[in-house]
């Protein structure tokens, strides 16, 4: 967990050495874990933290809560503050609870900030209160920047916990120890984030068991497609044109496989949520033996210097649309990138029957040219899988039954 917080941090420019940071601290479980992983970071990420914890005297416990956070900061030697709040004079009309509550929270939690010289609020948010807070908003009726969610950063709070799940929190608390209270008000079922947590995402999961995970997704591509939005990318990467650049920033937050995205002068390789830059002249090609590139397993592979690449990943989460997919169950290692040959046919997925790549490729209106450099994925038997430009193969085509997949990209050019 801790080094995906770390990634999440880097990737998002939410901290930098030498900031002080202010972690709000409610007692439950998110906001307990993020502090105990913020303070184990601390040292690798160059910056200091202390704490604050805010009594809204709505419930009997909550100054109790208060002071056994504080107790437990001071006992690991973190300066803590309580803060005392007026939620009820907050209230007016068509303000929830739950709303005035935050309201009055924050702006406190801010000002203590300003006090304090801090330059950064730490909020526990994980990705289920992401995936949440999408389902809210699709129900309430929303645009494509409200599909965005919870932002990584608004002004002075940042939500470290962003791409983390709760079941990894508590995973973490349990597995340290940890001791931590549950908010009641999580449970009443007339908020309506709890209904959310506990009927409509239960609801859901009958129908797509990797409900959060699709709603995460469609978060994600609602970012980079906002207008108006542009990623906050690592430092050093140069300037980029605004689509590779959204593109760069969209495979950063899915932190999974290996992709290169090309553009003037270079080349920005995406591994797993982290990014670099390779100058043109620096872009290592994969060696080709005897025309053919053996692919073992994930990874980005291109057979011709300067041809198309193919970005190759296994996955336990459905692929994006715009990838090519195959069953990983009916499909092992290796495969192979290979050039064209006399003979080659393919089966095209949804088609009847097989056709020689050669008329595929004239039917499909592909410029002679390109054809040439056009790659072949092919089965450890030889067999056609995949030319871009055409339709993938109808082996090892995905069921309802699928688990885990081969996804397949055509690494973009933004030449």
């Amino acid at each position: 967990m801790l080094s995906g917080i770390a990634r999440t941090i880097r990737e998002h420019g939410l901290l930098a050495t030498g900031d002080r940071v202010l972690v709000a601290v409610s007692g439950g479980p998110d906001s307990t874990a993020l502090f105990h992983a913020l303070r184990a970071l601390a040292p690798r990420l160059g910056i200091t933290i202390e704490v604050a914890t805010v009594d809204h005297g709505l419930r009997p416990e909550a100054a109790g809560e208060a002071a056994a956070v504080a107790a437990a900061c001071h006992a690991l030697g973190v300066h803590c503050e309580i803060l005392r709040v007026d939620v009820r004079g907050a209230r007016g009309p068509h303000v929830s609870w739950q709303d005035a509550a935050r309201r009055v929270r924050l702006s406190a939690l801010e000002a203590l900030a300003g006090r304090r010289g801090v330059v950064a609020i730490a909020l526990g948010h994980t990705a289920d209160d992401q995936a949440e807070t999408v389902l809210f908003r699709i129900v309430r009726g929303t645009g494509l920047s409200g599909l965005a969610g919870i932002p990584y950063r608004r002004g002075i709070f940042v939500r470290p916990l962003l791409d983390t799940r709760r079941a990894e929190v508590l995973r973490y608390l349990t597995k340290r120890r940890v001791p931590f209270v549950e908010d009641p008000s999580n449970d009443d079922r007339r908020f309506t984030r709890s209904r959310i947590r506990h009927e409509w995402l239960a609801l859901l999961r009958r129908e797509n068991p990797r409900v959060v995970e699709s709603l995460l997704r469609l978060a994600t591509e609602a970012r980079a497609r906002s207008p108006g939005h542009l990623p906050t990318l690592p430092g050093d990467l140069p300037r980029l044109p605004r689509r590779a650049a959204m593109t760069v920033a969209r495979l950063v937050a899915e932190g999974a496989g290996t992709r290169r995205v090309a553009t003037r002068g270079g080349e920005v390789e995406v591994s797993y949520g982290r990014s670099r830059w390779l100058p043109r002249d620096a872009v290592p090609v994969p060696m080709v033996a005897a025309d053919r590139v053996r692919i073992a397993g994930p990874g980005t592979y291109r057979l011709n210097p300067g041809g198309p690449m193919l970005d190759v990943q296994l996955t336990s989460l459905p692929p994006p649309r715009d990838a090519v997919a195959f069953d990983a169950g009916a499909l092992p290692f290796p495969l192979f990138l290979r050039r064209r040959e006399p003979g080659d046919r393919l089966r095209l997925r949804g088609g009847r029957g097989s056709k020689k790549v050669t008329d595929l490729l004239t039917n499909a209106k592909i410029p002679r040219p390109r054809r040439a450099l056009l790659p072949v994925l092919a089965a450890g038997d030889g067999t056609v899988l995949y030319v871009p430009g055409l339709r993938p193969s109808d082996i090892a085509r995905p069921d309802n039954r699928t688990r885990s997949w081969i996804a397949v990209r055509l690494v973009v050019d933004f030449h």
